[in-house]
C-alpha cells in the first residue's frame, strides 16, 4: 500500500510539474581562438619582462599631472556616480540573500468592536462592545529546491562584479583621457617656444629685406611676402594659445574641477623619454586585463543565472508558515495559557496552466542572455583588434620618426653650411636665416610626431588593460 501511494505521488508530481521548453543559448567566443589569432597577428612583436601598473602615468614624472589625476580619481563626479551604482548592486545582493533565511515578524493589534446580536456570537458577547488584543510572532520560509533564490543571488553577485569592473573602466578612461590631453598641451607649449624663435628669425629677415628695399636692390614684393609669413606665424601662435586654453578646460571638465582651477595650472614638465611597458602576457592574459571584457563577461554570467531562475519557476515548491500569538478580550488575561493561539501551515504551489507566462519569461531571459553573449564576443573582438592595430601603429610611428630624424639631419647640415658661408663672407645672412627657419619648421613637425606617438602609447596602455587585473579570474 505504501509503495502504491509513493508511485501515485511521483506520478502526480510528474503530471503537475511544468515541462521546461527547449532553449537555444548563444556560444561564447573561445579564448583559445582569440589567443591563437593574436599570436599570428603580432608575431613581429618582441614582448618584455614587464607588467603594467595601475598608476602608469607617473612614468612621465610630472608632479602636476600626478596631482590632477589623483584628485580626479578621488573626487570626479563621473566616478562617484559609478561607485554609487556599485554600492547599490551590493545592497541588492544583501536583499536577495536575505530571502534565503526564515522571516520573523512581530505584530500587535488592539481592536475595539461591537459584535452583532444577529451573528454567530450568542449573548453576552453578541450585542456587546469589547477590546480585542492580539500580539503575535509570525515565521515564514519558502524552500528553494530548484535553486530559484540561489540563481538570483549569483545573478546579483555577477552584476556587482560587472559594476566593480565598471569603476575600473571609468578610472582607466578618465586617467588616460586626462593624460592624453595633458601631454598634447605639453607639446603645444613646446611648439609655442619654437614658433616664438621662428617669429624672431622672420622679423630679422624682414629687417634685412627692408634695408635692401631702401637701397633699391629689391622691390616691395619681397617685403610683403615676409610680412605675410610673419603674420601667419603670429596667427599660428594665437591658434595654439586658443587650443591650449581649450585643453586646460577639458582637463578641468574631466577631473571635475571648477574653472578657477585653470589659473593654478602651470606649464607641463613632462619626461618625453617615457615609453609604455609592453607586458609579456599580451596573448596569454589579454582578456583578464581588460575591464570592458570583464564587464561584458559578468553581465553575461548574470543573465545566464536568470535563465536558471526562470527554469525553477516550472517546478512546484513548498512554503512553511507559523504563528505564535495570544488573543484575548481582557488585557489582564492576555498572556494566560487560555489565550494562547498558535498555528502552523504548509503550502504547496504547483505550476499548472498559466497560458505560456513561464515560457515567455524563460524565452525573454534567454534572449537577454544571448544578447549579452553577442555583446561580450564583440567586446573581445574589439579588444583583440585594438591591440593588434596599436602595436602596428607603434611600429609605424617609430619608423616615421626615424625617417624624420634623417630629414632633420639634412636640415641641420644645410644650416651648418649656410652658417659657414656667412662666416666666410660667401653670402649674406638671408640664406642662413632661411635655413634656420627650415630647421625650426622641422622641430615643430618633430613635436607633432611626438604628440602622435604619445597618443598611440596611451591608447596602447589602455588597450592592454592599463594595469587592470580581474580579481575573479
Amino acid at each position: 500500500m505504501n509503495t502504491k501511494m509513493l508511485l501515485a505521488a511521483c506520478l502526480s508530481f510528474l503530471l503537475l510539474t511544468g515541462c521546461i521548453p527547449k532553449i537555444d543559448k548563444a556560444t561564447v567566443i573561445s579564448k583559445i581562438v582569440v589567443n591563437s589569432d593574436l599570436e599570428k597577428s603580432i608575431d613581429f612583436f618582441d614582448d618584455k619582462e614587464t607588467q603594467l601598473i595601475t598608476d602608469w602615468w607617473k612614468g612621465y614624472k610630472d608632479p602636476q599631472l600626478n596631482k590632477i589625476i589623483d584628485e580626479a580619481l578621488s573626487n570626479a563626479p563621473t566616478l562617484k556616480s559609478v561607485e554609487a551604482r556599485y554600492a547599490q548592486a551590493n545592497s541588492i545582493i544583501q536583499g536577495v540573500e536575505s530571502r534565503n533565511m526564515p522571516h520573523l515578524a512581530a505584530n500587535a493589534s488592539v481592536i475595539r468592536e461591537r459584535f452583532s446580536e444577529n451573528h454567530i456570537f450568542p449573548a453576552p458577547l453578541g450585542g456587546s462592545t469589547n477590546n480585542q488584543y492580539q500580539p503575535s510572532l509570525t515565521l515564514d520560509y519558502n524552500f528553494d529546491f530548484w535553486n530559484e533564490r540561489g540563481s538570483r543571488i549569483l545573478a546579483a553577485k555577477n552584476s556587482a562584479y560587472a559594476q566593480n569592473a565598471m569603476i575600473e573602466a571609468s578610472q582607466i578612461a578618465l586617467s588616460s583621457a586626462i593624460c592624453e590631453t595633458y601631454l598634447s598641451w605639453n607639446f603645444d607649449e613646446q611648439k609655442l617656444v619654437v614658433l616664438s624663435t621662428l617669429e624672431k628669425t622672420t622679423t630679422e629677415e624682414l629687417g634685412i629685406i627692408t634695408k635692401q628695399h631702401r637701397l633699391g636692390l629689391i622691390d616691395a614684393t619681397e617685403i610683403n611676402t615676409k610680412k605675410s609669413a610673419l603674420s601667419q606665424i603670429t596667427q599660428r601662435m594665437a591658434e595654439l594659445h586658443r587650443v591650449i586654453e581649450g585643453k586646460k578646460e577639458s582637463i578641468c571638465v574631466l577631473a571635475g574641477f571648477l574653472p578657477s582651477y585653470i589659473d593654478t595650472m602651470k606649464t607641463p614638465n613632462v619626461n618625453n623619454a617615457f615609453s609604455a611597458p609592453w607586458p609579456k602576457e599580451i596573448m596569454l592574459n589579454l582578456l583578464a586585463h581588460r575591464s570592458d571584457v570583464a564587464i561584458a563577461k559578468y553581465t553575461a554570467l548574470s543573465k545566464s543565472q536568470m535563465i536558471e531562475n526562470a527554469k525553477a519557476k516550472f517546478y512546484p515548491n513548498i512554503s512553511l508558515s507559523g504563528l505564535i500569538g495570544f488573543t484575548s478580550f481582557s488585557w489582564t488575561k492576555l498572556l494566560d495559557h487560555s489565550s494562547f493561539s498558535p498555528s502552523v501551515g504548509v503550502a504547496l504551489s504547483l505550476p499548472l496552466l498559466d497560458w505560456g507566462e513561464r515560457n515567455a519569461n524563460l524565452q525573454s531571459n534567454v534572449g537577454d542572455y544571448n544578447s549579452s553573449v553577442y555583446d561580450y564576443n564583440q567586446v573581445v573582438i574589439k579588444a583583440a583588434n585594438e591591440v593588434v592595430v596599436l602595436l602596428k601603429q607603434s611600429k609605424l610611428i617609430e619608423s616615421q620618426i626615424q625617417l624624420h630624424h634623417e630629414d632633420m639631419d639634412a636640415r641641420n647640415a644645410n644650416e651648418t653650411i649656410s652658417r659657414k658661408k656667412l662666416h666666410l663672407g660667401l653670402s649674406n645672412k638671408l640664406p642662413y636665416l632661411s635655413a634656420q627657419k627650415t630647421t625650426f619648421e622641422g622641430e615643430i613637425e618633430t613635436l607633432s610626431l611626438m604628440d602622435t606617438k604619445a597618443y598611440i602609447q596611451i591608447e596602447l596602455i589602455k588597450s592592454l588593460g592599463a594595469g587592470y587585473r580581474d580579481s575573479k579570474e
